[in-house]
């Protein structure tokens, strides 16, 4: 599987008793370059509930170039950042336009700025 920055796929994450898991969306952010290299990627949380804060960028059917999302709006939440083995993700649902990227890079910019 070839995940690419602005894939939204769906990750294993455990819950904290380490028996039961759930499939949860997430954004990569990770560049393409260091995916195709490293054991890992670099995800930020896709939520379905906004908060309203600054640290979210919202996602609708037309920020996607190709593939779904199941509810929208969703939310990229940009403070909340995950490296994950790839091997947890269970599949690629979607992928973001370039403009999209673009606007949650430089979110994250500011979150660190």
């Amino acid at each position: 599987m070839q995940v690419k920055q602005g894939s939204i796929v769906l990750v294993d994450f455990s819950y904290s008793n380490f028996k039961e898991t759930k499939y949860r969306p997430a954004l990569v952010i990770s560049s393409s370059k260091y995916n195709e290299t490293a054991i890992d990627v670099v995800v930020l949380r896709v939520t379905s509930r906004s908060r309203g804060g600054v640290w979210e960028s919202e996602i609708i059917k037309y920020d996607l170039a190709e593939g779904t999302i199941n509810i929208e709006p969703s939310y990229v939440r940009v403070d909340s950042i995950y490296a994950v083995e790839k091997e947890i993700i269970r599949k690629i649902v979607a992928q973001l336009k370039e403009e999209k990227i673009k606007e949650i890079k430089t979110q994250l910019l500011e979150l660190f700025s």
